[in-house]
């Protein structure tokens, strides 16, 4: 059992899915003081009990990690990293707040555009931080997760506080996490939505892995022309987008080639998915601009769809 008594920790991870597990964990292990933030006080209290389970480099073992669903239990944490589903962001900054306090940092890496921008809402902009990450995790039960590939995080401050961005560096580098802070946090976020929005829909909508993407003519083209879209709205909205940003995502693909999407493995789960906040989003945003983004709504009207049966199966 871990020591669920109170004390302050350097960073707590919020949310226990597969990517806060893995990152606990990684922490964990690596000596970093680290707590779990769950919105759940009965499976806060079991994975407190057994630990993270983690699957990595081909082996498994147990990391004794604090897990509570009381904020305040961690209170005041340096580094709260945030890595809930986009639509649970208001509410995880909220239950964050007790840890945060008037000092901590608070780091995003979640899929989907606005997430920084909500999380401001409760937390002085200057204290938040934003990034993407390449890992991919799959959770197997309830604080049980495999590690599906390593992860790169490029981060940054929004407001270009970075004082916060270094000491956040320093924390993943810790724990092994390979990183590299971005002068523009909006082109890397825009970056990630370019390919989230062209794999994530597909994949979930055919049930396929990634690799038949670029595989099967009739989806890679659509692809294509889902990345050319989003490469549009992301450039009228100010972002730089990198040349021949359609191979890029298709490399992704190759590279990834056995990996089945977050997305898909929340409509194999019957859970919703963060289509609101990607494909959706960027449909907003694209109107905002004057622009039209058809294919973004269309995937996300099918994915609903796909929630809707789903949750009526």
């Amino acid at each position: 059992m871990s020591d669920s008594t109170g004390a302050p920790v350097d960073v707590l991870v919020v949310g226990p899915g597969a990517m806060g597990c893995l990152h606990a964990a990684m922490l964990a292990e690596a000596g970093v003081r680290t707590g779990l933030l769950d919105h759940r006080p009965e499976r806060a209290a079991r994975i407190d009990e057994q630990g993270i389970i983690l699957e990595r480099d081909g082996e498994q073992r147990t990391v004794r990690v604090r897990c509570s669903a009381d904020a305040a239990q961690f209170a005041p944490a340096r580094l709260t990293l945030v890595l809930v589903k986009a639509y649970d962001t208001e509410e995880a900054a909220r239950h964050a707040l007790p840890a945060i306090g008037d000092g901590g940092s608070v780091l995003t890496l979640q899929n989907g555009l606005g997430n920084y921008e909500r999380i401001a809402e409760f937390v002085p902009a200057e204290r938040v931080l934003a990034g993407t990450t390449t890992a991919g995790a799959t959770l197997l039960g309830e604080g049980h997760v495999r590690e599906a590939g390593q992860g790169f995080v490029r981060y940054g401050s929004p407001t270009g506080n970075f004082r916060r961005a270094r000491e956040t560096g320093s924390f993943l580098r810790a724990a092994g996490i390979d990183c590299e802070p971005a002068s523009s946090v909006d082109d890397v976020l825009w970056s990630k939505a370019i390919v989230n929005a062209a794999v994530n829909p597909l994949t979930a909508l055919t049930g396929l892995p990634n690799g038949r993407l670029v595989e099967i003519d009739a989806l890679r083209q659509l692809m294509r022309a889902v990345v050319e879209e989003v490469a549009d709205v992301a450039r009228m909205s100010g972002a730089f987008v990198q040349e021949g940003i359609v191979r890029v995502v298709e490399a992704i693909c190759a590279e990834t080639a056995q990996n089945r999407s977050s997305m898909l493995q929340d409509i194999s789960a019957g859970r919703r998915t963060e289509i609101d906040f990607i494909n959706g989003e960027i449909a907003r945003r694209a109107e905002a601009q004057g622009l039209d983004a058809p294919l973004c709504r269309m995937l996300t009207a099918l994915v609903k769809g796909r929630e809707e049966a789903a949750s009526e199966a």
